[in-house]
C-alpha cells in the first residue's frame, strides 16, 4: 500500500510537470493508470496540501490563457471548465472576476475585425451566417453577436 501510494504521488507530480490541471484530471489520470480508491484520495491530498493542485487558481490560469491567446467569451471558457471538472460555483466566480477585469464586447469585436477579411467577396446572407457562426464557437452570447453582425453587416 505504502508503495503504491508512493508511485501514485509520483505519477500525479510528473504528470502535474507538463501543466497546471484541475483536481478532477489528476484524479481521472490516476485511476486510468489503475491505482487504487484510497491512494489516489491520498495522493490528491498531498498534492493539494503542497498547492500543486489549486482549482481557483487553476481556473483563473485557464481562463485568462484562453481570453489572451484564443480571444474566447464567456461562455466557451465556463464550458471548457466545467470539461475539466470545475464546480459550477468556482466557475462563476472565476468567470465574474475574469470578466470584470476584460469587456467581453469588446474582445467579440476583435475578434470579428480579423474574421471580416476572409470573408470578404461572400455574398452579404453567406458573411452574416459565417460570422455569426465564428462569433458563436468562440462563445460569445446571442446580443453581443446579434449587435456586432448589425452593425458591421447592415
Amino acid at each position: 500500500m505504502e508503495a503504491e501510494l508512493k508511485r501514485a504521488k509520483t505519477a500525479g507530480i510528473k504528470y502535474l510537470a507538463r501543466r497546471s490541471r484541475s483536481r478532477r484530471e489528476v484524479q481521472t489520470y490516476l485511476h486510468k493508470k489503475e491505482y487504487s480508491p484510497s491512494a489516489i484520495s491520498s495522493a490528491l491530498t498531498y498534492l493539494t496540501d503542497l498547492g500543486y493542485i489549486n482549482d481557483r487558481q487553476f481556473a483563473e490560469d485557464w481562463g485568462r490563457a484562453r481570453i489572451e491567446s484564443r480571444r474566447f467569451g464567456k461562455l466557451r471558457i465556463r464550458q471548457e471548465l466545467l470539461q475539466k471538472g470545475l464546480d459550477e460555483g468556482l466557475i462563476a466566480s472565476t468567470l465574474e472576476k475574469l470578466f470584470s477585469e476584460i469587456d467581453e464586447i469588446q474582445l467579440a469585436w476583435s475578434c470579428a475585425e480579423k474574421c471580416l477579411p476572409s470573408l470578404a467577396g461572400l455574398d452579404l446572407v453567406k458573411k452574416k451566417r459565417r460570422l455569426a457562426q465564428r462569433l458563436q464557437r468562440k462563445g460569445f452570447p446571442y446580443d453581443i453577436i446579434r449587435n456586432i453582425i448589425e452593425t458591421t453587416l447592415p
